[in-house]
C-alpha cells in the first residue's frame, strides 16, 4: 500500500500540475500492489485535470480497500481543484463551516450542506424548536443557530459530559442514551413538540432505529427529521452491512411501501409511516423524512369538455334532490303541526301518541334514506357513474310517496275525521 506521506507528495504535485512528479512517485513507491500501482498510473496518465486525476486515484484506492482516510484526501482535492467549491462557497452552512478556525469543533461531511439548506430553508428567522442528538463539542448547535436565527430554540442529548462542558451554557444539553426511548420522550416532554431533529449521534442501527421510531411519532406536523452518517448501516462494526436485515437503510427502505398504502391492500394504511410521512429524501449517507399529516391520494380530471351538458346535468339532479330533500323537510314540519293538533284536541292521547312515534321514527328512516341517496350521487358524480343517477332519484321519490302514505294513515283516523270541523275553521278564519 502507498504510505500517507507518499500519498500528499502524489496529491501535491498534481494540485501543483506537476503529473509528471506524480508519476514518478507511482512508479518508485517500493510496497505499493502492482495492480494498484498499475491503476493509480492509469489514474494520472488518461486524465488531464488535476480534480480527475485525484479523484480516479481516489476511487482505485477505494475499490483496493485501502485506508479510508487514503480516499478522503484525494477526494478532498478532487473537490478544491474543480469548480465545485465555487459553487459550494454561497451555501451560508459551508460558509460558517470555513470560517470556524478557532470556534467549537465541527467535523462534517461537505456534501451534507446543501441537504441541510434543502430542508432547513424554510425553518429560517423562524420560531423553530430544533433536537440536536449527538452534540459532540458544540459545533453543530453553533451552525444550527448561526443558519436558523435568534429565533431558534436548541437543544441537545449526548451521552458525554463533555458535550455539556463544551457549549458552556448557551444550549440546553441533556445527558442520556438515544437508544432508551424514555429519555427521548422525557427530552420531548420537556422540550419539544419538536420541528427539526437532527441524529447525528452514535450512528449504530439500534440508535437510529429507536430514535426515528420513538420520535418521529411526536415530531410537529410540516417538521423533518434528519439521520446523518447512514453509511454506517454498511459498517458490520456499527451493526450493519450490505442488506444486512436490521439495518438503518433495510428499516427505510418498508417505508417506500407505506408511501404507496393507498395502493395495495397488504399494505397497513393506518401506521404512522402510511398516513404521516409526507416524503423520503435518501442522500449520500443522510436520510430526510418530512413530517405531514396526507390526505388519501385520488383522481381528478380536467382540461376535457365534460362540462357541456353532462356537468350541467349532474348539478340539476342535485339541485332536484335537494329541493326534494327540502320539501320532505317542510313536509315533516306540516306532519309534526297536525301530529300537535290531534294532542291538543283528541281524547285519544295514547293513539295519538302511538301515531306519532311510528311517524317520528318513519320519518327519521325516510330523511335517512335522503341523504344516503344525495351521499351516493355525488359518489357517482366523482365516478362517472351516471347511470346510477336516475335510479337514486326514483328512491328519493319513493321516499317523498312514503310521506304522502303516512299522511293518508292519518287521515284515515277517527281523530283525523272528528278535527275535520275544525280545522275548516282555522282555514276559514286564516284567510
Amino acid at each position: 500500500m502507498i504510505t500517507g506521506t507518499s500519498l500528499v507528495a502524489l496529491l501535491h504535485a498534481l494540485a501543483t500540475d506537476h503529473a509528471d512528479r506524480a508519476l514518478n512517485v507511482i512508479v518508485s513507491e517500493p510496497d505499493l500492489d502492482e495492480d494498484l500501482r498499475r491503476a493509480m498510473y492509469v489514474a494520472v496518465s488518461d486524465n488531464l485535470e488535476p480534480a480527475d486525476q485525484a479523484r480516479a486515484i481516489g476511487d482505485a484506492l477505494r475499490d483496493a480497500d485501502s485506508d479510508p482516510s487514503l480516499t478522503n484526501e484525494c477526494y478532498r482535492l478532487a473537490f478544491y481543484a474543480s469548480d465545485a467549491w465555487a459553487q459550494l462557497a454561497t451555501n451560508p452552512l459551508y460558509a460558517h463551516f470555513v470560517a470556524n478556525r478557532a470556534a467549537r469543533v465541527l467535523d462534517k461531511w461537505v456534501h451534507y450542506f446543501p441537504v441541510y439548506t434543502r430542508h432547513l430553508e424554510r425553518f429560517r428567522e423562524r420560531v423553530v424548536n430544533v433536537l440536536e442528538i449527538g452534540v459532540y463539542r458544540g459545533g453543530g448547535l453553533e451552525l444550527l443557530s448561526s443558519y436558523l436565527g435568534p429565533q431558534a430554540n436548541l437543544v441537545g442529548l449526548d451521552i458525554d459530559e463533555d458535550a455539556v462542558r463544551a457549549v458552556r451554557g448557551r444550549f440546553p444539553v441533556l445527558l442520556g442514551d438515544q437508544a432508551d426511548p424514555d429519555v427521548l420522550r422525557k427530552i420531548n416532554n420537556d422540550y419539544g413538540p419538536f420541528d427539526v431533529i437532527i441524529d447525528d449521534g452514535g450512528h449504530t442501527m439500534e440508535q437510529q432505529i429507536v430514535t426515528v421510531e420513538t420520535l418521529f411519532p411526536l415530531l410537529n406536523d410540516d417538521g423533518v427529521f434528519i439521520v446523518e452518517d447512514t453509511h454506517t448501516s454498511y459498517w458490520s462494526e456499527f451493526g450493519g452491512g450490505l442488506h444486512v436485515p436490521g439495518s438503518f437503510v433495510e428499516w427505510t427502505k418498508p417505508r417506500v411501501d407505506d408511501l404507496h398504502s393507498r395502493h395495495h391492500v397488504g399494505i397497513d394504511r393506518r401506521s404512522i409511516w402510511a398516513t404521516d410521512v409526507d416524503g423520503i429524501h435518501w442522500y449520500d449517507s443522510v436520510v430526510v423524512l418530512d413530517k405531514k399529516r396526507r390526505f388519501r391520494p385520488f383522481n381528478e380530471i380536467s382540461g376535457t369538455a365534460s362540462y357541456l351538458g353532462a356537468a350541467r346535468f349532474s348539478e340539476t339532479l342535485v339541485i332536484e334532490m335537494l329541493a326534494t330533500r327540502d320539501q320532505a323537510l317542510h313536509e315533516r314540519d306540516a306532519l309534526r303541526q297536525q301530529v300537535s293538533e290531534l294532542q291538543r284536541n283528541e281524547d285519544d292521547v295514547a293513539k295519538v301518541e302511538r301515531l306519532s312515534t311510528q311517524w317520528a321514527t318513519q320519518e327519521e328512516l325516510r330523511l335517512a334514506r335522503a341523504e344516503l341517496s344525495s351521499a351516493r350521487q355525488l359518489m357517482a358524480e366523482l365516478g362517472g357513474q351516471l347511470s346510477s343517477r336516475e335510479e337514486e332519484l326514483i328512491s328519493t321519490r319513493n321516499d317523498l310517496f312514503g310521506s304522502w302514505e303516512q299522511i293518508r294513515l292519518i287521515r284515515r283516523t277517527s281523530s283525523w275525521r272528528l278535527t275535520k270541523p275544525l280545522r275548516a275553521v282555522r282555514r276559514l278564519l286564516s284567510r
